[in-house]
């Protein structure tokens, strides 16, 4: 599974908490998608990775009790999960 990310999802990725070392290895071979405008950034996972991944996500996603909506900090969490189940259906 390829995954196209923003910067700001990809900031949100560098400070979430509690990242397993399958993960790590995934994270940490990210690449800028050459060319594209606003910059984008290319994340490839495997089924279980993405998995692992969107549930490791789901605990720092935290909702606005007005809206529900996912809050201004946690967007980028709650997007990465939404492009993971994306491309799996």
């Amino acid at each position: 599974m390829e995954l196209k990310l923003s910067q700001e999802m990809l900031d949100a990725l560098h400070h979430a908490g509690h990242v397993p070392e399958d993960l790590k290895r995934c994270l940490d071979a990210i690449a800028p998608v050459q060319g594209a405008v606003p910059p984008q950034f290319r994340l490839v996972l495997s089924e279980d990775e993405a998995m692992e991944l969107s549930e490791l996500l789901q605990w720092h996603v935290r909702s606005d009790p007005v809206t529900g909506q996912p809050t201004p900090e946690t967007a980028p969490y709650a997007a990465i999960i939404q492009a993971i189940a994306d491309q799996q259906f």
